[in-house]
């Protein structure tokens, strides 16, 4: 392994409390647009896909960003830590920006699914340099309390988002969901350009290109495996084999290519340390695959099921994302003794994990209330692992590492996302699909809307409800084999912790 001693970055006074706060609003401002466009379409996707009549790949349409997303985020991770942090930040908000335009005049799915990947990367790379930033101005003892700020601004995002997308969708059209996020985005330009003065880093090195490549081989295929398998294609079928392969070949070539470059984008330093790796894994299930196909396709439950409107489903994710909002910030400021960061670890994967149990349990007569406490309880074990796992491993990586491992966290949880997303959702809309053509109906369940579910005679609304009822229990019985697993991981957290820089 080629090494070199990190080069120092050239220090800058710590800012004012004024400008501290002025340069905790852009970041804000950047997340909100961010985290809006990964939910706003959740509520809007039925919709989405009966308009442009793809529902066979309604998974694409987040799986798409969150792929993308998970590949940004590792790669502007490293080359911000190698050539600054505030142009990456520009860099990544200039093509958020543009993608977003794009998505909001696409003309087909396909074209639709592409938008939102060109998101997705634009996205990633927004949200690892922002995370890393704060790490540059805030000092590590207090980074837990306002890395809460940002764990309490995305459930705030997660309640605004869907809302959002159901009333524009209902009124004035789903375009107009991505039209509307162009003044934030400008607007969080603007105050990154003026106010972050961060420290100068080197600008040597060479890019790791070829990690680069392995991890999008590994990533891609991982997501089209899980994705097509069962679904699309039999498991054993050449697609689904063919990816489970490029999957593994980029993992076997990483491995050797990472230990050779000379700044990996992917540092296997940091898998020496059981409780990042551990971290790492928690993050992967719970807040990647578990969050992720909770947001996506609870919506679709609840107004194809429980016959809410768009907007109204957007709503009614409150009991989920309130609780979340409510835990992180709690959690961020009790967490400021590292000792505590496993016992909460724990306790959000055991949350998580009962809470999905109990939504695989739902059935067409579940009232609206019952529903409503289990997302409360999803929201509750969600909320404490929003920042606790991320800040124990920006506590315990080297200092010049921060933006590396800040960006394979962030890696990880949108690449669980994507896996999650795309092999649940096919599970979800492969259940579905088999459902209605069990019956022998000629109903084409990839064109239903909301709307166009009013309009159906009352045995064809039973057959969808009872369709997606089991397509939901489906998803949520693998979520919870899930959530088990990270209860293993965040057990095999060691008890004592490094102290924190």
């Amino acid at each position: 392994m080629t090494t070199s001693a990190p080069a120092a970055p050239t220090t800058t006074s710590p800012p004012s409390r004024s400008r501290l706060i002025l340069i905790m609003v852009s970041l804000v401002l950047a997340l909100v647009p961010v985290q809006l466009d990964g939910l706003v379409t959740a509520t809007a996707t039925p919709t989405i896909a009966g308009e442009l009549g793809g529902l066979a790949d309604l998974a694409w349409v987040a799986t798409a960003y969150l792929l993308t997303m998970a590949i940004g985020t590792i790669v502007a991770g490293r080359l911000g830590d190698m050539f600054g942090r505030k142009w990456m930040f520009l860099i990544a908000l200039g093509v958020f920006f543009g993608a977003s335009a794009w998505a909001g005049f696409a003309g087909s799915m396909g074209g639709f699914i592409a938008a939102r990947a060109a998101q997705g990367l634009g996205a990633g790379m927004t949200f690892t340099t922002l995370l890393a930033t704060v790490a540059d101005v805030v000092p590590a003892e207090k980074r837990a309390r306002f890395q809460s700020i940002f764990g309490a601004i995305a459930p705030v995002s997660m309640i605004v988002g869907p809302w959002i997308g159901g009333i524009i969708t209902d009124s004035l059209g789903w375009r107009w969901i991505f039209f509307f996020n162009l003044p934030l985005i400008a607007l969080s330009i603007v105050g990154a350009a003026v106010l972050l003065r961060l420290p100068r880093r080197s600008r040597g090195g060479r890019v790791d290109v070829a990690g680069l490549f392995a991890i999008a081989g590994l990533s891609l295929g991982a997501v089209l495996a899980v994705s097509w398998g069962g679904h699309q294609y039999d498991w054993l079928s050449i697609q689904v084999i063919g990816a489970a392969i490029v999957a593994l070949a980029g993992i076997v070539a990483l491995v050797p290519i990472e230990r050779r470059a000379q700044h990996p984008i992917l540092s296997p330093d940091l898998f020496g340390n059981r409780s990042v790796l551990m971290s790492f894994i928690v993050m992967f299930l719970t807040m990647g695959a578990i969050m992720m196909a909770s947001i996506n396709f609870l919506p679709l439950f609840l107004q194809l099921v429980q016959g809410h409107s768009a907007s109204n489903s957007g709503l009614l994710l409150l009991p989920m994302l309130l609780p979340a909002i409510a835990v992180s910030l709690l959690i961020g400021a009790w967490t400021t003794r590292g000792s505590r960061f496993r016992s909460v670890i724990i306790a959000g994967s055991s949350i998580t994990t009962l809470s999905c149990i109990l939504l695989a349990t739902m059935g067409t007569s579940t009232p609206v209330w019952t529903t409503s406490v289990y997302m409360v309880l999803v929201g509750a074990g969600i909320g404490m692992l929003f920042q606790t796992p991320l800040v124990l491993i920006q506590n315990t990586a080297p200092h010049h590492e921060v933006g590396a491992a800040t960006g394979a966290a962030s890696f990880f949880r949108m690449l669980g996302g994507a896996i999650g997303v795309g092999g649940l959702g096919a599970l979800f809309t492969g259940t579905i699909v088999s459902r209605v053509g069990g019956h022998g109906t000629s109903l084409d369940i990839s064109s239903v809307t909301p709307a166009a579910l009013d309009k159906l005679p009352d045995a064809a609304r039973q057959i969808v409800a009872d369709a997606v009822t089991s397509g939901n229990s489906a998803l949520f019985w693998a979520a919870a084999c899930a959530g088990a697993a990270a209860i293993v991981a965040a057990l095999l957290i060691p008890r004592r912790q490094a102290a924190t820089e």
